[in-house]
């Protein structure tokens, strides 16, 4: 397995996943580690994520996927957020071949009244090959 997935279409800007965790050793939540690094802003949480025994369209390796097969636009924003909101995904397609992928960090845990902190940096990547290489990559990673 690969020590971690790693978006970072412009340098200085960058999405780090960690090697997926297994904290209660039975496949159904995992736990990810991630980071975001963006014109001086750093941020990092761990986010609880579907495991194995869910309908991959609910997973963030199926929300990716479906951007990236997708790649021709689609109308509005689409979103996948983990569990406990500690990682949320945003996508918008702007018509024109390229794709806003919005990455939102917010502390661990549950936060009910909203007030924890959170951190946000946005990646444009082209809509076909670049989108389709991070989906593939992403997915496999999740998956090993």
């Amino acid at each position: 397995m690969s020590e971690a997935f790693v978006l970072q279409p412009f340098s200085g800007q960058r999405w780090i996943v960690h090697p997926p965790q297994d904290p209660y050793g039975d496949g159904y939540v995992y736990t990810i580690a991630t980071e975001l690094h963006d014109d001086g802003l750093t941020a990092s949480t761990v986010a609880k994520i579907d495991g194995q025994f869910f309908d991959l369209d609910a997973t963030l390796s199926g929300f990716v996927q479906g951007l990236a097969a997708d790649w021709q636009g689609w109308n509005g924003v689409r979103t996948w957020t983990s569990w406990e909101r500690e990682l949320a995904i945003d996508a918008r397609h702007d018509g024109r071949g390229c794709v806003s992928l919005g990455v939102t960090l917010r502390a661990p845990g549950l936060d009910l009244d909203d007030t924890a902190w959170s951190a946000r940096a946005v990646f444009v990547l082209e809509a076909g090959e670049e989108m389709t290489r991070c989906a593939a990559d992403l997915s496999h990673f999740l998956r090993s």
